[in-house]
């Protein structure tokens, strides 16, 4: 870092007058001062120990500094830092070896001289002419004097070291070194605001520091001790309520919107009768930020409470990885999670525990510790628990029930409990799901976020503009902050922030999104999501249908792992869906792609070329399948505005459409058989029902293969419990298009809900039993060419399995 200043004071234009230049230099070596004290600062946290020194009054002191604070702070530390650091550390600042003067007097009358000039009084050109060269010289001493307090900087992972101590502070912004101007705790947030040390733009700047800081250690408290809260007045009872809690700070004081989020954990705090409090959603939406900001606001008193309890608040995480505007950052992992946090609890009574709190576990251990709390004078509504990101904890399906097992445990004998996961946990909870913000709410955030960050690009971004991004981002805070964050450090335009965000940032960020998810599912239910991407099929229920095929997978299974991953959107169609992958989720399957071994990446290959193949023939086959049938029903004016009324779902103008073009078109058999299943579904009154079988009786007579109309009239007459009629129809409609799979099927349902009508009829086991056989023979007969092969084959499965949990 030594080597920036120098080389800002080498590249110093000869051209600057006096005054400019002592204006500057003075900005170098008031930067020069404050990363000093600073880095003094962290020395003297990590390497001298307790009670030497009142570290934290000088740190308090170094919030807003002056130019005279750096030089008392360090004139007090270099002695402690001599003892316990190294002896040589800033020779030179003291008159020592016989020299003239220390570099501590040359600082005292700099500072006297700045006070009674630049800082209250006036700069005059003559003593710009004596400072300008005087203060130039003062700089090159004290970056000799105090190199042992000028940490090492590392370009390549912008990190900063001294003495082999990682300086957390952000000394450095765009590769240059800052002037601090503030120091803020905001919500429980600190931020740094400053600006770079440069002569052509001093840009300001504010970032947001670590819970590690040394401006956040106020006292000597670690992050998991107990604190007692302040006095919380009780609503029911208008008296005061504290409790001892290890709650940590916010994650943001920049929190937006989750009002309704906000009041149902408020609803569920005040609840008595229910014990626990899912909060879940996916990476990136903000589920601890969220339980946190309603803890910390407890604290406060902003929510109203009922009941003089809990006692006890008890926070516990099991979250491996978090995301911060640096990337990826590894916690360290829990080992034994589900005991630690039982352990967690009782050490808000004894911080350090006893060998026998260790030997136990399982329910031994919740059962000891109930005794415990019992001996406190304590019972189950007197803690709460709150257990942050338990995804990490369980991947497989018996992990996931044994920690559910546990989950459940702890609420009935030991506490209520909030719990916050991507998953939907095994646990009986009041769920809080929580999904992405909406527009005004991004809007809203990139707004504030910009402002604060001295973003430019987006503070000057139009309301248009902001939506888009928001769209590009997944509504996600997380992504929005990130964004932020990396246009105010580069000042980069907003398309290169988010190329930036998507790319440079991608392995790091693609694994805090979805790697837990991927790891949760089997590898065929990977393989599912690979296949997809790998072929050109659209995503739709025949495309997905046939790679869960390929990879002998349930359809139910895909579907599963799909809500609960949030890899992208689902649209349903009733029987049909089609599917939406977010851009981050599609670059995370390429990834595992391109992580594949060379012949199973072959292998994916090759299937994906048969799917686009199987998928290609039966849209072609279906499409045209359907131009012929719309073509023909609804060749004239009236017929085409019937079909728009009901797009529209304005259901009596349609009907009135249909008359009319049937009035036009009497003879049309495919226009009849359209208006008689718009009258059998849509309308679906008892008139309209009687007149859509007259309807299909009369478009049979006009074409006896419309098998269209034979299938509708078919169904019809099934619903009617007429058994006999309805197989007739299908035998004919089996000798026409319709496959012989298909029929079987629709006779096995059309016995299956004969019977599920005549529960009390003598005999009507029997049509199960018929149906049963049935839908055996349509699982032989179906062949993969068939028309509606998905379907048919999706719904043969399905019945298959509601009859079968059927007991006779």
């Amino acid at each position: 870092m030594k080597d920036l200043y120098l080389n800002i004071l080498s590249e110093l234009p000869s051209s600057l007058s006096p005054t400019e230049e002592v204006n500057f230099l003075t900005s170098v070596l008031r930067s020069i001062l404050q990363v000093t004290t600073l880095t003094s600062l962290e020395l003297c946290v990590s390497e001298v120990p307790e009670n030497e020194l009142d570290v934290f009054r000088f740190i308090r002191r170094m919030e807003q500094p002056s130019d005279g604070t750096p030089i008392e702070i360090i004139e007090a530390l270099l002695p402690l830092l001599r003892t316990y650091v190294d002896r040589n550390i800033g020779k030179g600042w003291y008159k020592e070896n016989g020299s003239k003067v220390g570099l501590s007097t040359q600082l005292s009358e700099w500072v006297t001289f700045r006070n009674d000039t630049t800082a209250h009084g006036v700069l005059s050109q003559k003593d710009a002419n004596i400072w300008a060269p005087k203060s130039k010289e003062l700089i090159y001493t004290s970056l000799n004097t105090l190199n042992g307090l000028i940490p090492n900087f590392n370009i390549k992972n912008q990190e900063l070291k001294l003495k082999d101590v990682r300086i957390t502070l952000p000394l450095i912004h765009s590769d240059k070194p800052i002037v601090v101007r503030k120091a803020k705790c905001q919500r429980s947030i600190w931020k740094l605001s400053g600006q770079v040390l440069s002569l052509e733009d001093a840009k300001r700047f504010t970032t947001e520091l670590g819970r590690g800081c040394i401006f956040s250690q106020s006292s000597q408290t670690k992050d998991e001790d107990y604190l007692a809260s302040h006095d919380i007045r009780v609503e029911s009872s208008a008296v005061t309520h504290s409790f001892i809690h290890n709650v940590p700070l916010r994650q943001t004081d920049t929190f937006e919107g989750r009002k309704r989020e906000l009041s149902k954990l408020a609803e569920w705090f005040n609840d008595d009768d229910s014990r626990a409090c899912l909060v879940f959603g996916d990476g990136g939406f903000g589920k601890t930020t969220l339980v946190l900001e309603f803890l910390n606001n407890l604290l406060e008193g902003k929510v109203a409470i009922e009941h003089p309890r809990p006692q006890v608040i008890s926070f516990f995480t099991a979250k491996m990885t978090r995301w911060t505007d640096q990337g990826l950052e590894h916690l360290k992992g829990v080992s034994d999670a589900m005991d630690e946090c039982i352990r967690e609890l009782i050490k808000a009574f004894n911080p350090v525990l006893t060998k026998d709190w260790y030997e136990a576990h399982g329910d031994r251990l919740i059962q000891k510790a109930v005794n415990f709390l019992k001996e406190e004078g304590l019972d189950r509504d007197d803690v709460l628990f709150v257990f942050d990101n338990t995804e990490t904890l369980a991947t497989s399906t018996n992990e996931v029930e044994d920690l559910g097992d546990f989950l459940q445990g702890v609420t009935k004998k030991l506490g209520r409990m909030i719990v916050t996961s991507r998953r939907r946990e095994f646990i009986n909870a009041t769920p809080i799901a929580v999904k992405g913000l909406n527009e005004l709410e991004c809007i809203t955030l990139l707004q504030r976020l910009a402002t604060e960050n001295h973003a430019d690009p987006l503070r000057k971004a139009g309301e248009a503009r902001l939506r888009k991004i928001s769209q590009s981002l997944m509504f996600k805070p997380l992504l929005l902050h990130t964004l932020v964050t990396h246009i105010s450090r580069t000042q980069s335009s907003i398309d290169d922030a988010i190329d930036s965000v998507f790319k440079k940032s991608n392995h790091e960020l693609l694994e805090f999104l979805y790697e837990d998810a991927w790891v949760r599912m089997t590898v065929l239910q990977q393989n599912v999501y690979m296949l997809l991407v790998i072929a050109e099929s659209p995503l739709d229920h025949f495309s997905v249908s046939e790679a869960c095929k390929i990879m002998q997978i349930p359809l139910t299974e895909f579907h599963t792992t799909f809500d609960e991953t949030y890899f992208g959107s689902l649209t349903n169609y009733g029987e049909k869906f089609s599917i939406e992958l977010e851009e981050l989720a599609v670059r995370f399957f390429n990834k595992k792609i391109k992580d594949l071994p060379k012949e199973e990446k072959n292998s994916f290959e090759i299937k994906a070329q048969e799917l686009d193949t199987v998928v290609g023939n039966f849209h072609k086959i279906e499409e045209e399948y359907e131009l012929d049938r719309v073509a023909e029903a609804f060749r004239n004016p009236y017929a085409k505005a019937a079909r728009t009324a009901v797009r529209k779902e304005n259901y009596p103008e349609a009907q009135e459409f249909y008359e009319m073009a049937i009035g036009e078109d009497p003879m049309n058999s495919a226009l009849k058989d359209r208006y008689a299943w718009f009258l059998y579904h849509k309308v679906a009154n008892n008139i309209a029902k009687v007149k859509a079988e007259k309807l299909w009786r009369e478009s049979i007579s006009l074409n006896e293969n419309n098998c269209d109309a034979i299938v509708n009239l078919a169904q019809c007459r099934y619903r009617n419990d007429d058994l006999e009629e309805g197989d007739l129809l299908l035998k004919k409609a089996g000798g026409l298009s319709r496959s012989k799979s298909f029929c079987l099927l629709n006779k096995a349902k059309a016995r299956y809900y004969y019977w599920r009508r005549n529960k009390g009829l003598e005999g009507v086991e029997d049509r199960l039993k018929e149906a049963k056989t049935l839908l055996d023979d349509a699982t032989k007969n179906l062949k993969r060419g068939d028309q509606y092969f998905a379907k048919t084959r999706h719904e043969i499965d399905f019945f298959k399995v509601k009859i079968r949990k059927i007991k006779l």
